[in-house]
């Protein structure tokens, strides 16, 4: 169960980034399209699955890891937060292109850095380490170069 809990995850994000291409292509474009329900509606769906997929992959995880009390974990749900902002900001705040561009790129590399967290092993199996306290400082050091 936990296997097809984890692969519906990761489809989860694929499906959020794809939504998320799909309304920066059409807000960039100024279409009316934007305000279809599917794509207004769809994103929410899917981050509260999302999050559904997360807690239980949190909860029932092997290696024992968890937010708050492990780096690694923690990481990746401050990666998806600002992930998270990072849309809104393209999407809703900025009013102008250039901060759009800027929200886009922030999203992009919140959603790499987020899942190259994912796929690095050492880190889990180690819990806290130097390489995580590394991500945590290089994620705090990008976000204070972008605010």
């Amino acid at each position: 169960m936990y296997m097809i809990v984890k692969h519906t995850h990761l489809t989860i994000i694929a499906l959020t980034f794809i939504f998320f291409m799909i309304n920066v292509v059409l807000t960039m474009k100024g279409s009316d399209k934007v305000n279809h329900k599917l794509l207004k509606i769809g994103p929410h769906v899917l981050y509260a699955l999302f999050i559904g997929t997360f807690i239980y992959l949190v909860i029932t995880n092997p290696l024992n890891l968890y937010p708050f009390v492990n780096g690694w974990a923690s990481s990746k749900l401050a990666g998806f937060v600002f992930y998270v902002l990072s849309i809104t900001l393209t999407l809703k705040w900025a009013k102008k292109t250039a901060w759009r561009i800027v929200g886009f790129i922030s999203a992009v590399f919140w959603l790499f850095m987020t899942a190259r967290l994912g796929f690095a092993d050492h880190i889990k199996i180690k819990g806290t380490s130097e390489n995580t306290n590394a991500f945590i400082e290089l994620t705090q050091n990008a976000l204070v170069a972008i605010c």
